[in-house]
């Protein structure tokens, strides 16, 4: 064999050789994108899925939110909320940013929410338009009876307006405004009864001190000589000066007695000594006829 012959021979060796190693990395990387092919078309039907059911939930969400919207009415001017002011804390009248230009009428009932400082809202409860709305300017009034020191915590701001809300909440604000309104009345008629038994009280203090006064005297008892000293100075006090009397008396009885008894023993020696004289005289002669 010449040598052009060893040189082709030992090139097609080393080009078999390539071949071969080419063609591992080949199988190798073919492999490797076969199995990514795979691993993505798994995937992306994954997030198809999750696509889809994104969708759908977002459909739903969508729904419910449609729904609570519908129960929760209009939002006049949601954004930051709407200027209100209380115009008279005692019967909650309030002054509002909103007018016919909003779409309010007279006498159209709508939901008050005061905005706090955080951002947080708290339910006053509805309202009335009270009278023909200006433009941009009406009155409202509580539909419910205020109750004493219930507007000391209202603040004038930015408050939210609903044309409704969900009829759970508005049943709940019923049944608390009709707890209140027990609760005063029992109240009233606790603070009722208390003054009837604080007058029953009075009444009885008088008559005490009446009936003490009949017994020990004071300023209550009548001061007319006429009248017997019993009603005049109490029944204590003449019994006190009765007895002194009676006692006064029976030592004028007892001394009178020892003075009666002196006396009886006086007469009683007086006779004795004239007996006993009588024995000491002379017989006499007898009396003749």
């Amino acid at each position: 064999m010449n040598v052009w012959g060893k040189v082709l021979a030992v090139m097609v060796v080393a080009a078999g050789l390539a071949s071969m190693v080419l063609t591992a990395k080949f199988i190798t990387v073919r492999n490797s994108w076969t199995a990514k092919t795979q691993a993505f078309a798994k995937n992306y039907a994954d997030a198809a899925k999750q696509t889809r059911e994104a969708a759908e939930q977002r459909q739903l969400v969508l729904h419910e939110l449609e729904r609570m919207n519908r129960e929760w009415g209009s939002d006049f001017r949601a954004a930051g909320g709407v200027p209100t002011q209380v115009l008279n804390p005692a019967d909650g009248k309030l002054e509002v940013q909103l007018g016919m230009g909003a779409g309010l009428q007279e006498k159209q009932l709508v939901h008050g929410f005061e905005i706090k400082a955080d951002g947080t809202s708290i339910y006053r409860g509805p309202y009335f338009v009270f009278g023909p709305p200006q433009a941009e300017r009406s009155a409202m009034t509580p539909s419910w009876r205020i109750r004493p020191g219930e507007t000391a915590e209202w603040q004038a701001g930015r408050w939210r307006w609903r044309s409704s809300i969900p009829s759970g909440y508005s049943q709940q604000f019923d049944k608390l405004m009709g707890d209140f309104t027990r609760s005063d009345e029992a109240f009233a008629d606790r603070n009722a009864s208390i003054v009837i038994q604080d007058k029953l009280i009075a009444d009885a203090t008088l008559a005490l001190q009446r009936r003490q006064a009949e017994l020990v005297g004071g300023e209550e008892l009548p001061k007319d000589e006429a009248i017997p000293a019993e009603f005049r100075l109490g029944l204590v006090s003449t019994l006190e000066a009765t007895e002194e009397e009676r006692n006064s008396v029976l030592l004028e009885i007892d001394a009178l007695r020892r003075q009666v008894r002196a006396a009886r023993d006086a007469v009683v020696q007086l006779q004795q000594e004239n007996v006993v004289l009588t024995q000491k005289l002379p017989a006499g002669t007898p009396y003749e006829k």
